[in-house]
């Protein structure tokens, strides 16, 4: 009797969590859960425009539209130039990170004005994607900063667009997003690093250990969670990227950088609101797009685990079942 008041008087005390978590859950459900089952059930079907017109019939067709977007040419370049750009500013953006994290966080270096550079360098994350898109694009206009320094060293003499190679334009995109995330990405993998135990750097230290060395056998294994985090988070992220590669494929500039820069998600914004306005095309893309993140993601983990705790997991389950014989030969 007295366990039983004690549980409902638990149950009592907490339920205003429950309350007050409750918001978020139905936001989540109504927001996010619905819209995905949505996508990917009109992902079978040969919906259009049903946002204009929502009594308009359509049709299930299976995976048929999985094969009109494979063999359409303007997919497959979105497919490709989208994991090139993010690799492009991925890469230099985690190197850049880690080199500032060992940096500030090295003890024998004391770097000072440490609160300082870590503001400068995080800046650029606080301004909108689209702003720094326009910036960048104004820059190398006719008559922007890059154009006019090149006229001046005469390396051009023409007052047209002046940089409109397909490399040119991942590369201008690659380093607006390297530019904009490699102060996030260092200030999280600073936090990683702080949470390592100073013992191991003393035991290191005492041990002759160079500081190449010490990141290589202590810092690295020790944050490869943050790590995993932030190959994951950045991935979904590049992925999905849309305002900075926008900027340089619409209007003026679709001529020159268009096919160049559009991702997948430009992709299914041009085919959910323009031209057929086939919704779902938009959403089997996607579909597509999300069984390639959550495949790449899942991979990622697989590399990035411990390997010396799997195999102790595997070796504690061989025991078991080895010991569950001999009980069971025994009995």
């Amino acid at each position: 009797m007295a366990s039983t008041k004690r549980k409902r008087a638990k149950l009592e005390k907490n339920h205003w969590g429950y309350i007050f978590i409750a918001p978020f859950f139905l936001t989540y459900l109504i927001f996010q859960v619905v819209p995905l089952v949505d996508t990917f059930r009109y992902a079978l079907t040969n919906a259009k425009a049903w946002y204009t017109d929502p009594s308009q019939n359509f049709d299930f067709v299976g995976l048929d539209q999985f094969k009109v977007i494979l063999e359409d040419t303007y997919f497959r370049d979105a497919m490709y130039n989208t994991p090139v750009m993010w690799l492009m500013g991925f890469i230099p953006q985690l190197g850049m990170a880690l080199l500032l994290a060992a940096w500030f966080t090295n003890e024998k270096i004391r770097v000072k004005g440490q609160g300082f550079f870590k503001v400068v360098f995080y800046m650029p994350n606080i301004m909108t994607a689209t702003t720094v898109g326009v910036l960048f694009l104004a820059f190398i206009r006719p008559n922007g900063f890059i154009h006019n320094f090149a006229v001046s060293i005469g390396y051009l003499k023409s007052s047209r667009m002046p940089f409109t190679s397909e490399w040119f334009g991942r590369g201008i995109v690659a380093f607006i997003q390297w530019w904009m995330w490699y102060g996030q990405t260092m200030i999280v993998l600073i936090a990683g690093i702080l949470g390592i135990n100073p013992s191991f750097f003393e035991a290191a230290s005492i041990d002759g250990a160079s500081g190449f060395q010490t990141f290589r056998k202590i810092t690295l294994p020790l944050i490869k969670p943050i790590m995993t985090y932030t190959l994951v988070t950045s991935l979904i992220g590049g992925f999905q990227m849309f305002d900075v590669p926008n900027m340089f494929a619409i209007g003026n500039n679709s001529a020159a950088f268009g096919p160049h820069v559009t991702t997948i998600v430009i992709y299914i914004k041009k085919i959910a609101y323009t031209g057929t306005t086939s919704v779902g095309k938009a959403c089997a893309a996607s579909v597509f797009l999300f069984a390639v993140t959550a495949a790449i993601a899942l991979f990622l983990f697989w590399i990035m685990r411990d390997k010396d705790e799997a195999k102790a997991k595997k070796a504690a389950k061989k025991r078991a079942k080895e010991q569950a014989a001999l009980e069971g030969g025994n009995i």
